[in-house]
């Protein structure tokens, strides 16, 4: 799974959170991966600090796996792209 937000995300596990390489997988939750709530409520705040998009606990929980989260911001960017297009016409 190649993208620059899947590629960032791993970026910020293995960087912020010092996640073990071999368990950063597309297929892994973040509970997987040893993120506490705590973690979660970080990574949503380093997530809108690198993509200029709010993704809450509501989109994404421990349970969500790294392909989930990274889908929810790609569809916040699609759709704060769009609008952005939709004003400027």
């Amino acid at each position: 799974m190649a993208g620059t937000v899947y590629d960032t995300l791993v970026d910020i596990l293995d960087e912020t959170f010092h996640v073990e390489p071999e368990t950063i997988r597309d297929d892994a939750t973040l509970a997987d991966m040893e993120l506490d709530s705590l973690a979660v409520a970080e990574l949503s705040a380093i997530v809108q600090e690198r993509f200029g998009v709010k993704v809450t606990g509501h989109d994404v929980g421990k349970g969500s796996t790294l392909r989930e989260v990274a889908s929810v911001i790609d569809g916040r960017i699609d759709t704060q792209k769009a609008s952005a297009a939709a004003v400027g016409q």
